[in-house]
């Protein structure tokens, strides 16, 4: 999901990320802006609800998070704005917990990347795979947290499916080129 409660804000900031992106490169398999919003309108949702549910390993919480709507727009300096509103279920010690989130960016305010979550767990196991969002000038990522507004240096989605995740992390690559 992107990113996880208040409690696991402060853990993701000390998580070691194993950034794996290169450079944004503009993918050839977009033919256009409109072709890359219009996927990751599509493939967000649908990948989010595929995806397994997470355990983070430091309380042992279960988590799902579901990217309901992207929204596309334009900063004033034209490059390309995404706010994405999301759900989350979160469960520990039998209490299930619903929330919100709602994270507003501008892609020219940041970097693109994949990245590895080792403190949330798939059920096998293996670490959350992610992309992540990460402002190159801090506070760039306007959130809502159930209706509670705040700012943050960065947020992320959580992708298990390897194929899905490189066409995503392209698709925003693709629109932070600015390419038409």
């Amino acid at each position: 999901g992107v990113g996880a409660m208040r409690w696991s804000q402060s853990l993701l900031s000390l998580l070691p990320l194993c950034l794996l992106g290169a450079p944004a490169m503009a993918d050839e398999s977009f033919a256009s802006r409109r072709a890359a919003m219009d996927y990751l309108a599509a493939a967000l949702p649908r990948a989010t609800a595929e995806n397994p549910v997470y355990k983070t390993l430091s309380d042992g919480s279960l988590s799902k998070w579901l990217t309901h709507e992207v929204r596309f727009g334009a900063d004033a300096h034209g490059a390309t704005t995404i706010d994405m509103r999301e759900s989350y279920t979160q469960e520990k010690g039998g209490k299930t917990v619903p929330g919100t989130h709602q994270a507003a960016f501008s892609l020219g305010d940041v970097e693109i990347s994949e990245a590895t979550l080792p403190g949330d767990v798939t059920p096998d196991g293996k670490p959350a795979q992610a992309v992540m969002i990460a402002c190159v000038k801090p506070g760039c990522v306007a959130a809502v947290w159930s209706g509670q507004k705040s700012q943050s240096d960065k947020t992320d989605i959580y992708i298990h499916d390897g194929a899905t995740r490189a066409k995503i992390l392209a698709a925003l690559r693709y629109l932070k080129t600015g390419a038409e």
